[in-house]
Order: C-alpha cells, then sequence, then structure tokens
C-alpha cells in the first residue's frame, strides 16, 4: 500500500501532493528496493546491473541535455559515450543503496584503491588533507569505505529538502511531496549509519579548520552548487562558477589537496584514486594546478563519468544565480560573480 499523503499547509496552494511516476518510481527506488539488497551478495546485485538500458530508453530529455553537454565541451554527441554514462550512473545509484548495510569486513568486493602513499604522504605533513573530487563515479561508496576503513572523514554536502522559497519557483525540479521527502529521509538515514560526519551550510566553516587541525580528512565535491561566495574560472574549455572553498581552504590551512577520482570499469570493482598531492599558499595558483594539472586530464580519458553531472546541472540551470557553466545560464544573474 502506498504511504498516506500528508498536508503541507505552509507550502502553499502550488504543492503536489500526489507526485509524479518519476517521484514514485524514485521511492520504489531508494526506499524499497533498499530493504531487498544485501551487500553480502554482491554477484546479486550484479544482476541488476544491466538494467541501466531501461533507464537510458526512458531518460529522453536528459539524454538531449546530455548530449548537448558533451558537444559544448568535447566537441561530439558519440551514442555510445551516453549509454555508458548511463551505465555508470545506474551501478552508482544502485551501489549507494548499500551504504548503510556495509561493514569493515564487506565493502572489499566493491571498492579498490590506487595511490594510498599520496593519502598517507598527505597525512604525514600533520596538517590533514582535503579530499577534492569532481561528481563522477561512486563518490558515496568512497565517503563511505574511508569511514570504514579508520579514517577520521568529514564530508562538505548537501542535504535536505530544498527550501520552500526555492520549491515554490522551481516546483518542476524541487517538488515537496510524499515521495520525495520518504526518499530524502532514507538516503540521508542511510548516511548517518556511516562511520563519517556529513556537514552542510548550517554548520560553521570554522568546523572544518579544527578537522584538519586535528589531522583529519575533508572531503568536498568541487563542483557542487553549495556555497556562498563563486567564481568565474575557465573550466572545460567553458566558464563555469565554481566555489573557490576547497584551494581557499588549503591555502589558508596549509592542507594538502589530494585529487580523487572514482572510476567505474564495467565487470570489475570501482576503483578510488588518489593523486600526488597539491599544498601551497596561493589558492590560484592552487586552482590551477588541481583543475588544469588533475581534474581536466583525468575528466578528459573518463568523459563518460561525468555525463550524468553535467546533466543534472543543465536540468537545474535557472535555479540559482551560479549555473555549473555560464553559457546556458537564462538570465544573467552570474555576472555578479567575479
Amino acid at each position: 500500500m502506498a504511504p498516506p499523503i500528508q498536508s503541507l499547509p505552509e507550502l502553499g496552494p502550488w504543492r503536489d501532493l500526489r507526485g509524479s511516476p518519476q517521484d514514485v518510481a524514485r521511492w520504489l527506488f531508494w526506499v524499497k528496493l533498499r530493504d531487498a539488497l544485501d551487500p553480502d551478495h554482491p554477484q546479486r546485485l550484479a544482476q541488476l546491473y544491466p538494467l541501466w538500458r531501461a533507464h537510458h530508453a526512458l531518460a529522453t530529455k536528459q539524454r538531449r541535455l546530455m548530449a548537448d553537454e558533451f558537444r559544448r565541451w568535447l566537441g561530439n554527441t558519440d551514442d555510445t559515450l551516453i549509454a555508458e554514462a548511463y551505465r555508470i550512473g545506474w551501478r552508482c545509484h544502485l551501489e549507494e543503496l548499500l551504504l548503510g548495510k556495509l561493514t569493515p569486513h564487506n565493502w572489499q568486493p566493491y571498492l579498490e584503491f590506487a595511490g594510498n602513499e599520496h593519502l598517507e604522504a598527505a597525512l604525514a605533513r600533520g596538517k590533514g588533507a582535503i579530499l577534492l573530487f569532481p561528481h563522477a563515479g561512486n563518490f558515496m561508496l568512497m565517503h563511505a569505505v574511508m569511514g570504514l576503513r579508520g579514517y577520521r572523514y568529514t564530508q562538505y554536502a548537501a542535504r535536505g529538502m530544498a527550501p520552500p522559497e526555492v520549491a515554490r519557483a522551481h516546483a518542476d525540479v524541487f517538488a515537496n511531496n510524499r515521495w520525495r521527502r520518504e526518499v530524502r529521509a532514507a538516503r540521508e538515514a542511510n548516511e548517518d549509519r556511516l562511520p563519517i560526519r556529513f556537514i552542510s551550510l548550517d554548520t560553521s566553516v570554522r568546523e572544518l579548520y579544527r578537522c584538519l587541525a586535528r589531522n583529519e580528512l575533508v572531503g568536498i565535491a568541487f563542483d557542487g552548487r553549495i556555497g556562498q561566495k563563486w567564481s568565474r574560472v575557465p573550466y572545460l574549455d567553458r566558464v563555469a562558477t565554481l566555489n573557490a572553498g576547497g584551494w581557499r581552504l588549503a591555502a589558508a590551512t596549509g592542507a594538502a589537496i589530494v585529487p580523487t577520482f572514482l572510476e567505474c570499469p564495467e565487470g570489475a570493482p570501482n576503483l578510488c584514486r588518489f593523486e600526488e598531492p597539491i599544498f601551497g599558499d596561493e589558492p590560484d595558483d592552487l586552482r590551477l594546478r588541481f583543475l588544469v594539472g588533475a581534474v581536466e586530464p583525468w575528466l578528459r580519458a573518463h568523459p563518460a563519468h561525468y555525463g550524468v553531472w553535467l546533466a543534472h546541472c543543465r536540468e537545474r540551470a535557472a535555479v540559482d544565480d551560479h549555473p555549473l557553466f555560464i553559457d546556458y545560464a537564462p538570465d544573467d544573474r552570474w555576472r555578479k560573480w567575479g
């Protein structure tokens, strides 16, 4: 039986309490399917991987946006690249359903590591390390396993439902209904079972300074869309608005940036790759060495891993004044950021 619909009087008459078929499908996936999966049987989970083809077939609008994003970036809209992006995205979502069930004894079939010496070299300096990564591959699995491996790890991330004023202005993207609330609650409840911490904008940034002062790890997705200060920077041969918090934090604390990348090879465990640490006291220099020296080469070698995030950001281009890329901004609010 479907969950009863509850009223939301504070949200006003714009609300959609019934939800869309897509909302119901998300609820079935993130809430109900989660209960059926057992991380101790990875071969059973692998039997679901080929279902990415159904997601690919149904995501008509998103596929068009993804194709245009690849065209703007790479100059082509190769159908095999788009298909690979959906294979990766579907598998990452399936494996994310396991987060609250992973233990120090059962995560190994899902993730391997390379470059551990770079992580240890960063921590050996005694000033903490910032794992800076793009929204590409199974970064949620990486969060979980870092804690399960015994690292003290804090992830800076967006959590919760969109604020009512944002939801009202963009109801097509951020509809607030029972289905979506239960999905968000289930995802965050499983994240909270992990031996790591999540903090967001409602926590003072000083907490990140304290983590690094204790020689701990801080994780930040540099291309995330939360934050209060933005910069226009060259990125992937376009102009992006990025939150400079990662490299500014490194410059202010002396912590090393460890470029971190998640690869999702077909027929093999995910691979978390730590690259050589970057440190210094000039934010712009750190940004260039990180983006140009590490991130862009990796993304060009693994473009399909970025497809879902590119399409996700494109779908939300009108939500705020800092779209990922300004060439598809619906207005000129981005001009406020230098």
